[in-house]
């Protein structure tokens, strides 16, 4: 979800709950409030945007796959009787749809939003709301 980037300090350098909470900011379409992480904000958007140019496509419809093949395979698995199958088959299932929930890149339209309202935030340097 998170990208090793030269330009990502400001994000790189929040501990990793505000990262979590920056990127949750991104998938509603928010801006943090604190100006700080709307820095961060903008440089992780950025940083998704040119991921999603790149590669978008494999980035949304891998997961989806997983999920499709993983509950093939958990069906599979449980006429069979294999428990640890269903059971590995679940867990590739769950992962993949936390995946497409959590990652920023599948909202292209709130990560946008988000990234004009933390730069409207940065350009202001005052904390939002209470």
């Amino acid at each position: 979800m998170w990208t090793v980037d030269e330009e990502m300090q400001t994000f790189n350098a929040l501990p990793y709950l505000d990262k979590w909470r920056v990127s949750r900011c991104l998938v509603r379409g928010e801006a943090p409030r604190d100006p700080r992480k709307a820095a961060a904000a903008v440089e992780l958007a950025e940083s998704l945007r040119r991921q999603r140019r790149l590669n978008g496509r494999l980035l949304i419809w891998l997961p989806v796959a997983l999920a499709v093949g993983g509950g093939c395979l958990a069906i599979l698995d449980a006429v069979e009787g294999n428990l640890l199958g269903v059971i590995t088959a679940g867990l590739v299932v769950l992962t993949s749809l936390m995946q497409i929930m959590f990652n920023p890149i599948t909202r292209p339209k709130n990560m946008a939003r988000a990234l004009e309202a933390s730069r409207r935030v940065v350009a202001s340097g005052v904390e939002v709301g209470t």
